[in-house]
């Protein structure tokens, strides 16, 4: 992204600034910096940007293995949500929830700011491909240091490569608080903060049906369980080639979730063993016989932050260092978007 000379003159503050982490956080941040004729690059370690907005594409089709919806939780998010919409980037899906518990099913009210669902079109991972356009996005660049020279920082790879041409006014870093407390450590006090959130891990089963299980739900929340926390009828969103009932021809396709105390517990497991626990888990639960045509299991290392910082973002005006992500005011997408765009307010104001 090239901008004027002129606007740079006109900023208060840094001008070039560099995110690490092409997650929603990371790019809601680069946008609101972007928006400001800030000149911002971003840096990601995976080959698309998204963060956990990921799919998995199987044999039986495509499943949303990150998040698999967004809530509106706030009037800033709900400004965004409606330019996802015009953009045809995201639709509202009037799923049937259940929650799960012993041996009974019953159906959850749809009311309220937390029953309605957006899903991305056409899978959630299509809300990071739009996040990133006109943005500077670096792929496939991990930053493993960072280096301060007298104002500027430096970034660098794994085998000690500077990232980009020369150094950086400011970074933010919007990647899991490990991760971004490894970079930042010895360089802000405020490291201590993000050392100091702990995370859960996941284990997701993208699981195809050869045949529909004739379930009458798309959302099941399972309690007392031993393996699973939720599954998903991906089949079953707008725009999934499902169709109402959910059996198009890939297969009636489910994304299952196991809970965090069996994924922290279970972390050594191959992906196929991991897959065929939660299928077994899962046909238990509904007390009927499923039979696979496609079945591909994935572990989130870092999942879900078990104490996510009550603020929204970090920032250190003077070392000219953030932090922003879904582990600062809450683990939700809305919460990411929010945590970026305000951070991005703020770097070089």
């Amino acid at each position: 992204m090239t901008i004027s000379e002129a606007a740079r003159e006109d900023l208060p503050g840094p001008w070039h600034v560099a995110v690490v982490g092409a997650g929603v956080a990371g790019l809601s941040c680069a946008r609101a910096l972007a928006a400001r004729g800030v000149r911002v690059t971003v840096f990601e370690s995976a080959a698309a940007p998204g963060g956990r907005l990921a799919a998995l594409q199987t044999d039986g089709g495509l499943h949303d293995v990150g998040a698999p919806w967004a809530w509106v939780q706030s009037a800033a998010f709900a400004r965004t949500i409606r330019t996802w919409a015009d953009a045809n980037v995201v639709r509202s899906w009037p799923a049937v929830a259940v929650e799960i518990d012993n041996a009974s099913i019953r159906r959850t009210s749809s009311a309220g700011a937390r029953g309605l669902r957006f899903v991305g079109m056409p899978a959630m991972a299509a809300l990071g491909q739009h996040l990133a356009q006109g943005i500077d996005v670096v792929l496939q660049a991990r930053v493993a240091r960072l280096a301060r020279g007298r104002e500027e920082w430096f970034l660098f790879d794994p085998i000690n490569r500077q990232l980009g041409i020369a150094g950086f006014d400011a970074v933010v870093l919007a990647v899991p608080s490990p991760v971004a407390a490894a970079l930042a450590h010895g360089w802000t006090e405020l490291a201590t903060r993000v050392e100091a959130v702990r995370w859960d891990a996941c284990w997701v089963g993208a699981l195809t049906l050869a045949r529909a299980c004739g379930l009458g739900f798309d959302v099941a929340r399972i309690h007392a369980d031993p393996i699973l926390a939720m599954a998903v009828r991906d089949s079953a969103k707008p725009g999934r080639g499902g169709g109402d009932a959910g059996d198009g021809e890939g297969g009636e396709r489910w994304t299952l979730t196991a809970h965090a105390g069996w994924s922290n517990r279970f972390s050594d497991l191959t992906p196929d063993e991991a897959v065929r626990w939660m299928q077994k888990a899962f046909a238990a639960r509904l007390a009927r016989v499923l039979v696979p045509k496609a079945a591909v299991g994935m572990r989130w290392h870092h999942a879900l932050p078990v104490n996510p910082l009550a603020e929204s973002f970090l920032w250190d005006a003077h070392r000219r260092i953030g932090f922003a992500g879904d582990w600062c005011g809450g683990a939700t997408v809305d919460a990411a978007v929010v945590s970026g765009t305000e951070l991005g307010k703020v770097v070089g104001a």
